[in-house]
């Protein structure tokens, strides 16, 4: 009966003592996640304090659009190398110039915004197209070539040929509602000054079609 006794006491010994390690690697595995997270936490914390605030194009700007209030939105981004080279949220960019197009939540570089433009004016130049000379998931912002494709006409015995009016302008806006309907569709389009009249011009006696130069 005394060494049943003492086997018995033995087992709940041994018992104890692995319940024992098993409690005392779970505390260890927890304080080790605990300190894993507060790292984590500090890291995160390091990175948020090294984030600088800059300016986004809140719209697509082409080139020679001065930037105006609601132009651009400023917003924190972490930059740990070359935070220099974008404009600062500090900085006053109103009434300054693109040099060159910027697509709507891009980080305004410093290179591209000027007090002057020195490059060639365009001119917002609305238009209606026909629903089959576009293509049909055209948006905002998406560069196009404009091509000029003439008509028949019975009084003129010379027939002209196919023109590209004007290559890798910006959409700057697109009627959805027009589209959705069917019929033809509202644009709006950035045209280089130089070709606003003679665009003007083939309205009258050419099909305008517009095809999309970038995927």
């Amino acid at each position: 009966m005394s060494r049943k006794t003492a086997s018995n006491n033995l087992n709940l010994e041994t018992i104890k003592d692995i319940a024992l390690k098993r409690a005392t690697a779970k505390t260890y595995f927890a304080i080790g996640l605990l300190v894993l997270s507060l790292f984590a936490a500090f890291a995160i914390t390091g990175q948020a304090n090294k984030s600088v605030s800059v300016w986004t194009a809140s719209k697509d700007l082409a080139a020679g659009d001065a930037i105006k209030d609601g132009s651009a939105t400023a917003v924190k981004v972490f930059l740990p190398m070359n935070s220099d080279k974008y404009l600062s949220s500090e900085s006053k960019i109103i009434n300054l110039v693109a040099n060159r197009g910027i697509l709507k939540g891009e980080l305004l570089p410093a290179s591209a915004i000027s007090q002057n433009f020195e490059g060639e004016s365009s001119r917002s130049v609305p238009l209606k197209i026909v629903r089959s000379d576009l293509p049909n998931d055209l948006e905002s912002g998406q560069s196009v070539d404009i091509y000029s494709l003439p008509q028949d006409d019975l009084n003129s015995v010379k027939s002209r040929e196919v023109e590209l009016i004007s290559i890798g302008v910006t959409v700057e806006s697109i009627d959805l509602k027009s589209r959705d309907m069917g019929g033809d569709i509202g644009i709006v389009l950035k045209i280089p000054e130089r070709d606003v009249l003679y665009l003007l011009s083939a309205l009258n006696q050419s099909r305008i079609v517009v095809v999309r130069n970038e995927i």
